[in-house]
């Protein structure tokens, strides 16, 4: 949450999308309901142990963005059993459009997963 301004908030599921974990930038309000979240977050999960098995052919998935009107989601594997989705407003709602933006977060959220402290 701390990377970027425009996170607006980041959950932790497991690869079936339960929620694990959550974290919401103060102030914000979602757009999504508890369970709408829940489900779409199940969707998602679904979707990754889809891509699962592409992998061996084309290598791990580092990463999958979804852009919406009003948000970007950008969902990253945490483990082998895991996934982060990070949520950030879309340009028309962000926060302050010049404070970093969807390849900042990618590449920050990478390398806090290598962990790799050169990287950071």
């Amino acid at each position: 949450m701390d990377s970027d301004i425009n996170i607006r908030h980041s959950i932790i599921t497991d690869i079936e999308g339960n929620i694990l974990a959550t974290n919401h930038r103060e102030g914000i309000t979602n757009f999504l309901s508890p369970e709408e979240t829940a489900s779409s977050l199940k969707r998602a999960a679904d979707t990754w142990k889809g891509r699962r098995q592409l992998f061996p052919k084309i290598g791990n998935g580092l990463y999958a963005v979804a852009a919406f009107e009003k948000i970007t989601r950008m969902t990253f594997p945490l483990g082998d059993n895991n996934l982060i989705f990070v949520s950030m407003g879309s340009d028309s709602v962000r926060t302050d459009v010049h404070q970093g933006g969807q390849k900042q977060i990618v590449d920050n959220v990478l390398n806090i997963l290598s962990k790799d402290p050169t990287k950071a």
